[in-house]
């Protein structure tokens, strides 16, 4: 063989691995990606779940945006949540990269639940204590029926991820 042979051998040799590498680091992140995205919608579903079997007309002042109406003997979550094996994004105010979306308004440090909420996410306004009437007041202790988003965002291997889960919760 002589020199020139040895060196385009070399050369496709070197290309083919260097394309299998590529081709081992694409699936690889692939996977940890779709790893991410699973413990991400477990820890969103088991939310809505943990959400389900509270009960009903308690479950807004355990886990809305306010400490103060806090139903006796309960710790809340205040509206947001940790999910182990992922990563906060950089611009989450929180550090914990699940929160759970309410149609509330925040009112000098207490969570109100309002009817007149614009929010589109949770198809807001709306009825929420079955009185035909969409009005301005605070129903966080006469709803009958609860809309609910639980989204949980992560700063990911190949980049943010964000799943969402909503729902309305009522006590029928």
């Amino acid at each position: 063989m002589t020199l020139i042979e040895v060196s385009i051998s070399v050369t496709i040799l070197v290309t083919i691995l260097m394309g299998f590498c590529q081709a081992l680091m694409g699936s690889s992140k692939a996977a940890r990606t779709a790893r991410e995205a699973s413990i991400a919608t477990d820890a969103a579903r088991q939310m809505m779940e943990t959400l389900r079997a509270e009960n009903f007309s308690a479950v807004f002042a355990a886990n809305n945006s306010s400490a103060a109406d806090d139903p006796g003997g309960m710790t809340a979550r205040l509206a947001a949540f940790d999910v182990p094996g992922l990563t906060p994004r950089t611009d989450d105010a929180d550090g914990l990269c699940g929160q759970i979306i309410w149609p509330e308004l925040d009112d000098g440090g207490n969570a109100t639940l309002r009817e007149d909420t614009d929010e589109s996410r949770l198809s807001m306004p709306r009825d929420l204590n079955g009185d035909g009437v969409v009005d301005n007041a605070d129903h966080s202790g006469d709803y009958a029926i609860l809309p609910v988003l639980v989204r949980v965002e992560w700063r990911g291997a190949a980049t943010n991820g964000r799943v969402e889960f909503k729902t309305i919760l009522s006590d029928f």
